[in-house]
C-alpha cells in the first residue's frame, strides 16, 4: 500500500512540475506591448522579460493585426 502511495505522489509531483514549466513558457503579450509603447527596443524588452526576441516580435505582429479590428466606426452618420 505504501508503495502505491509513493508512486501516486511521484506521479502527481511530475504532473505539477510539468504544468509549471508549460505555464512559464507563455509570454504576456500585453506586458510586452506595454514596454514597447514606452519606446523600448525589442532587444531591451526581451532582456527585461527574459524571453526570446522572436516572442517580442510575435507580440508586436499580433498587436498590429488586432489594431484594425479594434477600430470603431465614427458615430453620428447620416440618417
Amino acid at each position: 500500500m505504501k508503495m502505491k502511495l509513493r508512486i501516486l505522489g511521484l506521479a502527481i509531483g511530475v504532473l505539477l512540475a510539468s504544468a509549471g514549466i508549460s505555464a512559464a513558457d507563455t509570454v504576456n503579450c500585453k506586458q510586452v506591448n506595454k514596454y514597447l509603447s514606452t519606446g523600448r527596443s525589442t532587444s531591451d524588452v526581451a532582456e527585461t522579460m527574459v524571453i526570446p526576441e522572436d516572442d517580442v516580435k510575435k507580440c508586436q505582429e499580433e498587436a498590429a493585426q488586432q489594431k484594425p479590428a479594434d477600430a470603431k466606426p465614427a458615430e453620428g452618420g447620416s440618417k
